[in-house]
Order: structure tokens, then sequence, then C-alpha cells
């Protein structure tokens, strides 16, 4: 056998010039170096069990370290003693196979052999996938660190389902995978089940590697749980093989995106535009190949009927006013009802093929059949009407509502005369809870007494006005889009006056103005792909007050001074010089970042997950972040009538209706 352990030499050899060059330590990490005293909190012996050798990642103690390469290929001289025992347990693994487990220690999913070493040598030379061990895992001792806080998903995972196969980079990941299988890690799987997964995970592992998947930082579950997202209602084993390594070929940028988190590429403003006495089509003149004879065709994708859904309606007025605006330069087409995956499918492939080229479709329920169009149709662009869902084929676009809700929270402070105001949230995604801290800080700004009561509400629930019956609240934030089934007038913000709703400010859209902005740039040649095929970058639109996009809509009796407050603090939003989230923040909790500090960083904003101090109130108990948008919103923007009738202006236009998510009375 001493030929094989050459051929296992020149392996450990090679492996240790690479590393030395590239300037990695060449051989075995030893547990025990890597540990420092006090950092495990206690040991637990699991038992024997397969265990995957590419998480074998070193030895328990030092002795052995230089004997290996840090592949575990053997790198002693042939005459040793050492090369003898090797080639010994090589026969006996090529001729018997091993009878006895080696014996490993598990710290943060990676194994650390105790005994066998030589054995886990032998094994990774043949290119076994798993080795039979026998493991005691050492739990960490602190757990805020953003690995180790992943490691504790894993050990939830690990209850339900006992398997090391299946590693992310993400947290999250364990439930979103749990959830694709139809189940949760509250309780252990059935066998049957646990069989499912497993063996899902070993035939999709067996393609990815084959379609070249190892030189993307992402984890085989990683890229499994990316996979799924785009093809959740197949049974992946029943799939052919041929037809899941062509998708993984189409589908590489997004796999990318699916490994270690890189931050959504926010831009928070549109580029400056060009200034031209000749207005819009002189501006285009010199830019864009498109023209009245040779227009940018684009499609709108609605959920719902725009005959029963405001938010379709307000878009679709968007779309009207961007064909107008570009005077034939730019031809639109509308679908609605697109909430069905082959009815979403069917109408993009009738638009591509009527030549459109750009896609907009306009809720984030959308974004899992947008992302599949997209892989489909690489020469089509593609837009989801949402917020930090990160394709880098779909660009999204979203509004800053958190800069109308922080204005508005100042003037509920104005009006409440006993420090309390009342605050509606709907559905706690993405931004949400940005615009509850947003309307805190508004208000304490104005009254530093004053207590926001949080309530949590389905849309088209009861109006926020029965929930603060008991707490002697008169002025409260309601729902922005979907009217309570109970009041129609209890939109925005508004006061309870002898028993009656007094309407005061709503927070409104300008679709037509953010859709203008987006295809501006795309006349203009001004879309560029975020990021290579090595590193793809999602990008977001994330635009607000300054730019036209966000707006607030007053009620035209409001009070002068009342007037005058709201137009300084939307001014100070709109130059720059106003932002709630800069310098000193103080959440329920403590201080979230001391004063003279700049503004959060917009991902920080976004992905928000604590309460301002003055909140009274928490976040749901199952709550935790996710990959979705805030869905509060306004209507299209507009004017009022007086005498308090912002509500019914709105509930005319059709604010009664149902929005992009919102479950259906």
């Amino acid at each position: 056998m001493s030929e094989e352990y050459r051929k296992a030499l020149r392996r450990g050899e090679r492996d240790l010039r690479r590393d030395t060059s590239a300037g990695i330590y060449p051989y075995l990490p030893a547990l025990d170096s890597v540990l420092a005293p006090g950092d495990t909190a206690g040991e637990v012996r699991l038992g024997t069990m397969e265990i995957p050798l590419d998480m074998v990642a070193g030895t328990r103690t030092e002795g052995r370290q230089r004997s290996f390469s840090r592949t575990f290929m053997p790198v002693l001289a042939p005459t040793t003693e050492f090369a003898a025992k090797w080639s010994n347990l090589y026969a006996i693994q090529t001729t018997e196979g091993f009878r006895d487990p080696v014996k490993v220690y598990e710290y943060m999913h990676r194994f650390y052999v105790q005994e066998g070493n030589k054995r886990t040598s032998v094994m990774r030379y043949l290119g076994a996938y798993s080795i039979e061990a026998e493991v005691t895992r050492l739990l960490p001792k602190q757990w805020d660190a953003p690995e180790r806080r992943l490691y504790g998903e894993f050990l939830e995972f690990w209850r339900a389902v006992p398997t090391y196969d299946i590693e992310f980079s993400r947290e999250g990941s364990y439930r979103r995978l749990a959830l694709l299988f139809g189940r949760d890690l509250g309780s252990p799987w059935p066998d049957e089940a646990v069989r499912e997964l497993t063996s899902t995970y070993q035939y999709f592992r067996s393609l990815y590697q084959r379609a070249g998947g190892s030189h993307l930082d992402a984890t085989c579950g990683d890229a499994l749980l990316a996979y799924l997202s785009y093809f959740p209602d197949e049974r992946l084993l029943d799939t052919p093989p041929s037809i899941v390594v062509e998708r993984l070929g189409r589908l590489w940028s997004e796999l990318a995106l699916a490994g270690p988190r890189e931050d959504v590429v926010l831009v928070s403003e549109p580029e400056a535009e060009p200034t031209s006495r000749g207005g819009v089509l002189s501006r285009l003149s010199y830019h864009t190949p498109y023209s009245p004879a040779n227009p940018l065709r684009l499609a709108f994708l609605y959920e719902r009927h725009l005959a029963t859904s405001s938010w379709a309606r307000a878009h679709d007025a968007g779309r009207l006013e961007v064909e107008k605006r570009f005077n034939g330069t730019v031809q639109t087409v509308a679908y609605d009802n697109c909430s069905s995956p082959d009815d979403f499918t069917a109408v993009v492939d009738a638009a591509v093929e009527q030549g459109v080229r750009v896609i907009f479709t306009c809720s984030p329920t959308l974004m899992a059949s947008t992302a599949k169009a997209a892989i489909a149709h690489p020469e089509v662009h593609f837009l989801n009407c949402s917020c930090n869902l990160p394709h880098s084929r779909v660009r999204s676009y979203y509004g800053r509502m958190y800069e109308a809700k922080f204005v508005t929270g100042a003037l509920a402070a104005s009006f409440a005369t006993n420090h309390r105001v009342g605050y509606q949230a709907n559905v706690p995604m993405f931004g949400s809870v940005a615009e509850i801290n947003a309307f805190a800080i508004g208000a304490a700004l104005v009254d530093p007494k004053v207590e926001v009561r949080l309530v949590w509400s389905t849309r088209g629930g009861d109006s926020l006005y029965h929930h603060m019956a008991d707490e002697g609240v008169t002025v409260m934030s309601g729902s922005d889009v979907t009217a309570p089934w109970d009041d129609p007038l209890a939109l925005g913000l508004y006061q309870m006056v002898n028993g009656r709703v007094h309407n005061l400010a709503l927070p409104v859209w300008n679709w037509g103005r953010y859709y203008e902005l987006i295809v501006q740039g795309l006349l203009n040649g001004s879309w560029q792909d975020a990021g290579d095929a090595a590193r793809p970058q999602a990008v977001s639109y994330w635009y607000g007050m300054s730019s036209g996009v966000i707006g607030l809509r007053l009620s035209d009796d409001l009070p002068y001074y009342s007037r005058k407050l709201v137009d300084q603090l939307t001014h100070g939003i709109e130059r720059g010089v106003l932002d709630p989230f800069a310098g000193e923040l103080r959440s329920q909790t403590g201080v979230v970042q001391p004063a003279g500090s700049p503004r959060l960083r917009e991902q920080d904003v976004v992905s928000m997950d604590w309460l301002n101090d003055n909140v009274v109130g928490i976040l749901p108990a199952n709550w935790h972040p996710v990959d979705e948008t805030s869905l509060a919103g306004g209507l299209a923007a507009g004017g009022l009538t007086a005498g308090g009738s912002l509500a019914a202006d709105a509930a005319a236009a059709g604010a009664a209706t149902s929005v992009p998510g919102e479950p259906r009375p």
C-alpha cells in the first residue's frame, strides 16, 4: 500500500505549498489552540452517527497538527512509522472497512478529531462523503456574535432534524427551509420527513457540484434554499437532473446572493436630472435610441383586480401619467389579477412577445414569480415594488414612508392634550418598525412627555379608536390605505371630536413621479448592472420626500400653525438637514447610538428591530426581521376637501379595498 501513501503524500505536499504561498496556515487547526479558557459552557454527548467529512476541520489536540495538511492529507515521509500505519489502515478500509468509529468533538458546526486522525485522512483520500463518529458537542458560552446566533439556530434545527449536513450562512435560513417543507422547528420531524429532506439535499448537492457550485461563497444549503424559493411547488427529487443543472446555470447570480449577506444597494436619491429648456423630449433626444417611432415598451402587472384594489389603481394612475409625460416615447400596457403563478407566467410571456422590455410588478408578494420570470427572460428588465428583497436580476423600488410618519408624529403630539397618541401598525415587516419609531421621535420633539400607544392590527379590522377607548387617547395614526370595515373615515392621522373622526393628515404616494424617475433613467441609459458575475449585487430604489415620491395630504381646515409645523419639518427633510434617525437614539432597552452620531445606515433603518423608548407596546412574539417590505403606505397624491373629509375623499377613490399582502375581510 506504500504507493497509495505516496499519492496521498504528494497531494498533501501540494496543499502545503499552495497554502504557504497564500499566507494560510498549512497544517490542521487544533481545537485546543482555538478555544480560550472559559469559551465553552459545557459538553453534550450525542452518540454515534455519520458526520460529513467536509465539516471535519482539524484535530482535538496539537500533537497531530503537523502530520497532515489543512486538507487532512499526510505530509510525513514514507519511511516513517506513521506512513506504515496509514497504509495499513488504507488496506483495512478497502478490504473490510473500519469497524470502530472515530471520536470527535463538535464545536460551532465543525468537528475536531480526538481519536482516528489517520482513519479520517484515509477516508478523505478515498473521497468518502462521511465517516462514522462518536460525537461530543461543546457549547459556546457567549451567543451575541452573528456566527453564534446562527449556530443557535442550527441547534434549534438539530432538535427537529438531527443531521449535520445542511449548513447556512445567513440567519433565519433554517426556519425558511422548514417552511418550504411545510413544517416548523418546534418539535422533532417524523422519520419520513427527515429522510425526504436529507435525500433532497443529497440529490441537490450532487447536481450543484456537477454544475460547478464550489466556486461560490454560498454553502450548498444556501443554494438549495435559493433554488427552492424559485420552485417551491415542485418536488425536487422528481425533477430530472438535466433540468436542475440547466436551471442552476441560469441562477448563478441569484445563488451567489444567497451566500454571506451583502447589503442591498439602496439608491436613496435619483440621479440629477438633465436641465433643458426643451423639456423631457429634448433631454432625451441626445441620450436614448427610443422615439415615438421606436418606443420603449413597459408592462405593469398588478396582483389583484383594478376594480377592487386601490393599490393597483394608484399604480395604474402612475402608469398613465408616465405614458402622457413621455408623449409617445414610452408605451405601456397593464395586466391585473396576476396573483396566480400560472397567470403571471402567461402574462409575462405575452408581454415579451409584444416587445415589452421593462416589466414592473406592483406588489411585494409577486417577487417570487418576478424573479423566476427574470431568469427565463434575461433580455427584459424587471422591477418589483418592494424593499430589501435581494435579487440581482430584479430591482426593487419602495419609498421612505418613515419620513412622512416623522412629520405626522410631530403633528399628532401638537394636538394631543394628555401626552398620549395612538398608533396602529399593520403586519410587521421590513420598514414598518422604522415608521413606528420615526412617528414616535417626531412626536417627542414636540412633546417630550408623549407616549405612543402601539396596537398591532390586521388590515381591514376594527378602527383604532376602539382599541384606544379605555386609554384616554383622542389623537391617533390609523391605517394609511385600507379603511377599517366599521368606519371608512378612520384613515391616516385623525382626532376624535365629540365621538366623530376629524381627519388631520394622510401620507401619500406619487407613483407617477416615481415611475417617471425610473423610466427617465432607463431612457438615458443609466441602468447599470451592479456588481459582476462573481459578486452580483441587489439594487433597491428607496426614494423619499425630497424626490417628490412621498408626500402628505393635509386637511383644508388644519390650523395655520399646524400647517407651518408640517411645512418646516417637511422642508428640513427634503433639504437633508433633518433626519429622525440622526444623533442620539434610545430604544426601550437602552441607547441605540450616542449623541453626535450620524444617521443610521439605510440597511439599519430598513431592518430595524427595536422600538423607541416612548413607545408603549412590543413587537409580536413571533416576529423577526425577514426579507419582506413594509406594506404601510398611502394613496396617490391629490387635494383634500374641507372639514376633515380627507378620509371620505380617500374612500371615494377606493381606499377601502385591498392592498398587497392584506388579508381579505
